[in-house]
């Protein structure tokens, strides 16, 4: 998360848009809210409560990252971790350079 963060930071004003998934089945919201604030994450993250997010993209794995272009086509998933800060800025500057 805190490679995420860094990524999203570099290059929010250039359209990045991230955000955050947890499944409260998984955490409660006191967890959550406390793992945003220690690790200082500033893009939303929302919370699927009753786990329809994750039968709608049929997550296999926790954690998982998807990568959307701009036309809202997954472009590439990542599940696992830890993830490289390089892996993710790498995915994020194909993403931005389809403009």
């Amino acid at each position: 998360m805190p490679d995420i963060e860094r990524v999203y930071q570099r290059y929010k004003d250039s359209g990045l848009i991230v955000i955050g998934l947890n499944m409260t089945s998984q955490d409660s919201e006191l967890d959550v809210r406390a793992f945003v604030q220690e690790l200082g994450l500033t893009f939303p993250i929302v919370l699927d409560r009753d786990g329809s997010v994750q039968s709608h993209y049929q997550l296999l794995g926790l954690p998982s990252t998807y990568f959307i272009d701009q036309s809202g086509i997954i472009r590439s998933v990542i599940v696992g971790g830890p993830m490289s800060e390089a892996t993710i800025q790498s995915n994020v500057e194909d993403l931005l350079q389809e403009k």
